[in-house]
């Protein structure tokens, strides 16, 4: 019975998403005119156990934030502090693709950036 248990448990595990390299792809939010600003979004990350660490970085700045979550099943939520903003980051994981959105509020307006990444080789 205890070496089911164990095998039920190992396969759990297996289950749940594995985040940790590099990911890159695009963010894209709406502009006042209408229109979508498509920047490029990177993410290096480490993940143990559930707790996720790492830096992003966008567009063509060579500037690195912190980035600090969870990964709860396939969802990772992670907090990046710009300096200015703090982006709160949801994304789905899904093999080697991760869709969602990044949302801040800034200057009293919220902001929300559609990221699509994919994993990096």
């Amino acid at each position: 019975m205890s070496k089911l248990i164990l095998c039920f448990l190992l396969s759990a595990i297996a289950l749940f998403a594995d985040v940790t390299g590099k990911w890159s792809g695009t963010g894209k939010h709406p502009t006042s005119d209408g229109g979508a600003e498509v920047m490029t979004v990177s993410l290096e990350l480490k993940q143990s156990g559930d707790d996720v660490t790492g830096v992003a970085t966008t567009g063509q700045s060579e500037d690195r934030y912190s980035a600090k979550g969870t990964l709860a099943g396939d969802v990772l939520t992670l907090q990046v502090d710009t300096g200015d903003d703090t982006y709160t980051v949801t994304v789905t994981v899904k093999e080697d693709t991760m869709t969602g959105e990044a949302t801040t509020e800034h200057d009293g307006a919220k902001v929300k950036v559609k990221l699509d990444l994919k994993r990096g080789s």
